[in-house]
């Protein structure tokens, strides 16, 4: 246990009758601003991966802009190929040599890197690791799934797609049931 200097803390019969302990004193600047008091808090020593700048969170892949594409669709190969090096057993039905060309591999791929990184983060707790060995399993059958209803484990095949028509009368009966449903238990509540 760490020892407790005498100076650091006050006891309770220190404090006067009107003196409340443990109360956060702030500065002029800070009266109606406890979020800059502890922001100041967290800024003096805060874990060096979470420093502005070191560490981003996850990315959202649709939400690039046209100039950074380029460089994140480099970022994201270079990883993968780093990947497949790493883990034998990820073969051409796991990840296709075109999974660049299908957007779902490159979601899921940009989510386990994501993963990956806050992982192994400093700041990560000590089951972070396993945690993205599950997801990484998870991911990978899911890309194996894709991989097999594309067709394209040796070559590219654009995805075929079944239009999905909408019946409109049904679907406008369904919210009017939906919301005569949802008032009627509002009602009962």
């Amino acid at each position: 246990m760490s020892e407790q200097r005498e100076d650091e803390f006050e006891s309770p019969e220190d404090l006067g009758p009107d003196e409340p302990a443990g109360e956060i004193e702030f500065g002029e600047d800070d009266e109606d601003d406890g979020a800059s008091a502890l922001g100041r808090l967290f800024a003096a020593d805060g874990p060096p991966d979470l420093e502005e700048g070191l560490f981003a969170g996850p990315l959202y892949w649709p939400a690039i802009p046209a100039a950074d594409i380029e460089r994140e669709f480099r970022d994201l190969r270079a990883w993968v190929q780093e990947l497949l090096e790493r883990f034998e057993h990820l073969d051409h039905k796991a990840i296709p040599p075109c999974w660049w060309r299908h957007n779902g591999h490159v979601e899921a791929l940009q989510a386990l890197r994501d993963h990956e990184r806050m992982s192994y983060a400093e700041s990560s707790p000590g089951q972070a690791a396993t945690s993205w060995h599950r997801e990484f399993q998870f991911v990978e059958a899911r890309l194996r799934e894709w991989t097999a209803y594309y067709g394209c484990a040796q070559d590219h095949r654009p995805a075929s797609r079944q239009p999905r028509l909408i019946d409109e009368e049904a679907w406008e009966a369904h919210l009017q049931a939906e919301r005569q449903r949802r008032q009627d238990r509002e009602l009962g509540e």
